[in-house]
């Protein structure tokens, strides 16, 4: 029996989400194809899932949704993930994808033949909608390369490029349609991405070893020339917080004897002069952080020898 969290027939006609659709293209881009003018045409729609299979099988394309213009930056919501299997054998036919006891037998929404397949190659995308939209493109690609994964452990392995969080999908004109009505809910996902992590651990990066070192005049240079261009570079608005924290870093410098108060004042206050700031508010702002940053000695490092490493 497939696993659903709403009724089928309530799922297929009655459940709505967000998309952007466009219907100025049948199939694929031809070659020279403009699409500037071609993505002006997309907008943001509701739809069924039933809706969203018509719309598809009439051949029209469709993304997550996006504001102004189709860059990640500007990604708003995902309501669908959807997955190309373009091997052209069997297992990127709709039978082997969606036969019984495999993820996409329990929570796709449906597959439908991409217009590039044929009987001899089959070509086919599963197209699973989500219970609850995706709002972050970093959590949008962490699921997909999850389900991506579990998918794979049924037989059938989905192209990697197709992770983009905007990725945009062509309509396949009187495809076949392979309906499913299954929902993809939070609960699933949380598993998903629970067993994916378990199988793919973070690596254990390598710790560098270091020691404190004695400062030569001119690493005491650099550093005081270091603190002075990320202050000069800071952009508007993030002035006064980027002044407070290489001040702070000066601070830790001057408690540990590494760097001198004197010229960490000097060189922060020229850095920042040219900022037309009140010049009483810059020095302010350097003794505060200069005084919380005694609180934490820093020194300069270098890495250890490798007799000291295996001691």
């Amino acid at each position: 029996m497939n696993t659903n969290e709403f009724d089928k027939t309530d799922f297929e006609n009655g459940h709505k989400f967000e998309l952007m659709v466009s219907t100025a293209l049948e199939g694929k881009a031809p070659a020279g194809f403009d699409w500037a003018a071609f993505y002006k045409t997309f907008g943001r729609q509701v739809m069924t899932p039933r809706e969203m299979a018509v719309h598809i099988w009439r051949g029209y394309s469709f993304t997550p949704v996006w504001a102004t213009a189709r860059r990640e930056e500007n990604f708003v919501s995902a309501g669908h993930i959807a997955f190309d299997f373009d091997a052209g054998d069997e297992t990127s036919s709709l039978d082997y994808l969606m036969r019984v006891g495999t993820f996409a037998w329990m929570f796709a929404s449906f597959g439908y033949s991409t217009p590039s397949s044929t009987p001899e190659a089959p070509r086919s995308r599963l197209v699973f909608i989500l219970e609850s939209p995706i709002y972050s493109p970093n959590e949008y690609r962490a699921v997909y390369q999850a389900v991506a994964w579990w998918i794979s452990r049924d037989g059938s392995r989905t192209d990697p490029a197709c992770k983009d969080p905007l990725r945009l999908y062509y309509g396949s004109k009187k495809c076949t349609v392979a309906p499913n009505w299954s929902v993809l809910g939070k609960a699933s996902i949380d598993v998903v991405m629970a067993e994916y992590k378990a199988a793919h651990p973070a690596p254990v990066k390598p710790v560098k070893a270091t020691v404190p070192v004695t400062p030569s005049n001119g690493m005491k240079a650099a550093k005081l020339a270091q603190l002075g261009r990320v202050v000069s570079a800071a952009r508007e608005g993030e002035r006064h917080n980027t002044l407070l924290k290489m001040a702070r870093l000066g601070g830790g410098y001057i408690a540990s004897g590494a760097l001198d108060e004197v010229a960490v004042v000097a060189e922060l206050s020229a850095a920042a002069r040219g900022w037309g700031d009140d010049e009483r508010e810059i020095e302010r702002v350097i003794r505060d952080g200069i005084a919380n940053g005694k609180a934490e000695p820093v020194s300069f490092q270098q890495a250890a020898p490798l007799t000291e490493m295996f001691q």
